[in-house]
């Protein structure tokens, strides 16, 4: 298909070459489908770590994050303390990295963010972090998907903070 093969995805064309085989593997993959659904699954996901529900995020997390994130939930508990993150926008969303092996797709997402981040102790009073100051975040998401699978969900394996 002479469509598929001039598409430019990506500036760099070895990420465009990966992300054009992802495409012929899951011909209902789209790149900007893509990219607002890790928008939304970063919000998501960072809502419901910070309201310490992590239960519905079982199908996006891979078992090291859930565990990693249900440790921190509990760690927290245990000193009667409360994480309280608000998103107050997503500046960029960019793909950074692309692989396919053996029909698992893995893209990694650079997030510029900025959020307000504040812990309160179990009488509600901030212990650390300002309700006024609002953090740049910068952290890349490896989310991966098995193509083969009817799955629509892509799952996050892992987060590295960027600069």
């Amino acid at each position: 298909d002479i469509e598929v093969s001039r598409e430019i995805l990506h500036d760099d064309p070895n990420t465009n070459k990966v992300l054009k085989k992802i495409k012929s593997v899951d011909k209902n993959f789209l790149l900007d489908s893509f990219l607002d659904g890790s928008k939304k699954a970063f919000e998501y996901i960072i809502k419901k770590y910070s309201d310490e529900n992590i239960k519905p995020l079982k199908k996006l997390l891979s078992a090291d994050i859930f565990k990693m994130f249900d440790k921190q939930i509990n760690d927290r508990a245990k000193k009667k303390e409360n994480l309280d993150v608000s998103i107050i926008g997503i500046k960029e969303a960019e793909i950074e990295e692309v692989s396919l092996r053996s029909n698992v797709a893995s893209i990694k997402v650079k997030f510029s963010s900025e959020q307000v981040q504040v812990i309160k102790n179990d009488k509600g009073n901030i212990i650390s972090g300002d309700t006024n100051q609002i953090l740049s975040i910068v952290e890349s998401w490896f989310f991966s998907k098995d193509l083969k699978r009817n799955d629509p969900n892509w799952v996050l394996e892992k987060i590295e903070e960027s600069n």
